[in-house]
């Protein structure tokens, strides 16, 4: 996927609910504004209705952000992979980098999302071990958003707006938290986490965890929505980012300490999960 600028096409949307919670955003303007919002780092959340072809694209996307699914289906491209989030079920998108939705032909989707401003230097609502996707009732995230909604273009209430505001923001912690419920699982990426230079091999993790490779996994698919293989990618990708913070350290140097025989193998995995070359971050 060769993409190298932002694309939103608004034109199928038939329904839209925005709160904005960042003033400095021209583009939100025009929607009611919460300061609540961002005393959560929330820049804007709301509910879209929507038909193919809507498409949200970032590059470089700049804080997390959560897409629950309350009817029909979309698109949500997220570590390198498209995957797609059906009635019941939510994405978490990871900050700082390639991220992108869509909607599916012939299929009306309607969702509701939550989008953070982060920092590179602060901690994301996204960590090494949430779930990428999974199961989520959108249905209460819905009422928030509508409380929040309707409290401020008709009441103007802060002590509800407050409510509304930690609802929304609770509901999207829940769900990013590690819900790793096997020991064994959280010992396992932990280990993996403290030694990312080694060649880590799927035979390899699962002997580690005392588990055949296929139960491995389900683990892993059921409590981070990635197979161990896309987990450890996941960690190692996560690692580079923050290495090639320091840019006396050579791209060469990062590749090994994440696991790469060379610049050129790290480079090309980096650029398919993250949608832009290491290189490209100095």
């Amino acid at each position: 996927m060769e993409i190298k600028e932002d694309r939103d096409d608004w034109s199928q949307v038939t329904e839209r609910i925005t709160i904005s919670g960042a003033r400095e955003d021209e583009r939100y303007a025009s929607f009611p504004f919460s300061k609540i919002l961002s005393h959560y780092r929330i820049a804007h959340t709301g509910i879209l209705t929507t038909n193919h072809p809507y498409e949200l694209t970032r590059v470089y996307q700049n804080g997390s952000c959560m897409v629950a699914t309350l009817s029909g289906e979309g698109r949500v491209f997220v570590d390198g992979y498209w995957i797609s989030i059906n009635e019941g079920q939510a994405c978490l998108l990871p900050p700082f980098a390639f991220n992108s939705i869509r909607s599916v032909e012939g299929k009306p989707w309607t969702f509701t999302w939550v989008k953070y401003l982060e920092e590179e230097d602060s901690s994301p609502i996204v960590t090494a071990l949430s779930p990428v996707h999974g199961a989520f009732d959108g249905a209460a995230m819905k009422h928030a958003v509508m409380g929040l909604h309707h409290n401020l273009i008709s009441h103007d209430n802060t002590t509800a707006e407050n409510l509304w505001v930690e609802l929304i923001h609770q509901h999207v912690m829940l769900f990013s938290r590690p819900k790793v419920k096997d020991e064994r699982l959280w010992v396992l990426w932990t280990e993996v986490q403290q030694d990312l230079s080694s060649t880590w091999r799927v035979e390899e993790l699962a002997e580690k965890a005392k588990m055949s490779t296929e139960h491995l996994r389900r683990l892993c698919k059921k409590q981070f929505g990635r197979s161990a293989k896309q987990q450890l990618e996941h960690l190692r990708m996560r690692k580079a980012r923050i290495l090639l913070g320091d840019r006396d350290m050579k791209i060469e140097a990062i590749a090994r300490e994440v696991g790469y025989p060379d610049a050129a193998a790290f480079s090309n995995a980096f650029k398919k999960f993250m949608g832009f070359r290491p290189s490209e971050m100095r």
